[in-house]
């Protein structure tokens, strides 16, 4: 017998052994010829090595991993495809799949799971060659999806392979960025990954180490890309990282009843110079909105604020006629003027153009924000309203409890710069 309460790993002299309780196993794979001993595996399911994994995963990377399964920026052990036992079997993570209907069509993210689908199709539908696999047995398929000069999206496909193992085997995560590079696509270009096991005996799985090491020195070329991990081979139901932190899905679009009949938020984004993402896009997407008149230091500190709190800062601009419903004074400087001074500020990332008055639940679900933001001199006192409960136009984000008050660095409004102007320009 053997005790059970580590797993056992690989070491690179190809003798098996029991792990420390923190130790990450090597993911090493070694001729048949080279291995001592047979690796006396304990039954994962219902076993203390289950509970190991189960506890230092995070929920949706609870399933055993294999050498391209390790959880992207986290500390979790993997299992090579060959060491695991063909009955183990782990609960499905409930609740925390994305789904197709929470990605828009045409964005890298959707345009990757189309391809992966597609890939394991055709992978599916052609006679198999167990050479590039005679080890492990275990196929893996990843899409890298990239962006061209000219704006669109171009997928490179690629599959694992065991022909030298003792030298290393490539991934699939890596033979697919590797093809990208091979037709001259620069790091930044790259935005999104996804991956699957066509056999559906490992999901959702996650980049190895090594594809981790990759992805992390890619990350000042391109910080935000998505490793998508799949739950069947449909492809419609997934996870995502971003930076190696799981992404919670966005909120589930509200009754037809709660919406705001004919707007589509979306098409009222505008991005900024520079920006490489839309906003539902971003790994962590912050709203801040108001009239922008004068854009004065006090607003520019909000908005500074603003940015740190996110990795997507999108800031709505409220028209003419907004304003004109919320007061009866008139509105100081023109929309046209307000919106492209924020669109042209280094920390905002995206402008909602036409923005509503309140963001409702149905435009904070739609954009997959994450956060809202206000000043403690908010957008109501700047264009000279009293601020109340009954009249707080964050409700909706204060009820979902993604509203944060920030602290405004003084008490300048608008209405107080445009009484300063004016007095400035009769003397």
């Amino acid at each position: 017998g053997h005790p059970a309460t580590q797993p056992w790993v690989r070491t690179g002299s190809g003798s098996w052994r029991q792990a420390d309780a923190f130790e990450l196993p090597e993911a090493v794979f070694q001729e048949q010829d080279q291995l001592q001993e047979t690796p006396p595996f304990p039954v994962l399911q219902d076993s203390p090595a289950k509970e190991v994994l189960s506890k230092r995963a995070p929920s949706l990377a609870s399933t055993a991993q294999s050498s391209c399964s390790s959880s992207a920026g986290s500390m979790t052990p993997s299992l090579s495809p060959a060491s695991l036992p063909c009955d183990a079997s782990f609960p499905e993570p409930l609740g925390e799949w994305w789904s197709l209907d929470m990605v828009d069509e045409g964005t890298p993210r959707r345009i990757a799971l189309e391809d992966l689908r597609h890939y394991i199709q055709e992978f599916q539908a052609r006679p198999q060659d167990d050479f590039w696999h005679r080890k492990s047995k275990k196929p893996v398929l990843s899409v890298v999806v990239c962006c061209r000069k000219d704006g669109q999206l171009e997928c490179f496909r690629g599959m694992n392979t065991e022909v030298s193992l003792p030298a290393g085997s490539l991934c699939a995560e890596r033979a697919a960025i590797a093809r990208a590079a091979s037709d001259f696509h620069q790091a930044s270009d790259i935005l999104a990954i996804a991956t699957a096991d066509p056999s559906e005996q490992i999901v959702p799985l996650w980049p190895c180490e090594v594809c981790q090491s990759w992805l992390a020195k890619l990350r000042p070329q391109s910080p935000f890309i998505s490793v998508i991990a799949v739950a069947s081979n449909a492809c419609d139901r997934f996870a995502v990282k971003v930076n190696g932190e799981l992404q919670r899905p966005p909120l589930l679009p509200v009754p037809a009843s709660l919406s705001s009949e004919g707007i589509k938020w979306k098409d009222r984004v505008i991005l900024a110079e520079g920006a490489v993402e839309w906003p539902w896009e971003a790994h962590d997407l912050v709203y801040v909105d108001g009239a922008w008149t004068f854009f004065h230091a006090a607003q520019q500190n909000i908005l500074r604020q603003a940015r740190s709190r996110g990795s997507h800062l999108l800031v709505g601009v409220h028209p003419d006629e907004v304003l004109q419903g919320q007061f009866t004074g008139p509105v100081l400087e023109n929309y046209t003027i307000r919106a492209g001074r924020i669109l042209q500020n280094r920390h905002v990332c995206s402008v909602l153009a036409d923005a509503p008055w309140a963001p409702t639940i149905e435009l904070i679900s739609s954009l997959g924000i994450k956060r809202v933001v206000m000043g403690t001199v908010c957008k109501v006192q700047d264009i000279g309203l009293e601020f109340s409960g009954d009249g707080n136009p964050y409700r909706a984000a204060r009820d979902l409890g993604i509203l944060e008050v920030l602290t405004s660095s003084d008490d300048t409004t608008e209405r107080l710069v445009h009484s300063q102007l004016v007095s400035q320009a009769r003397m």
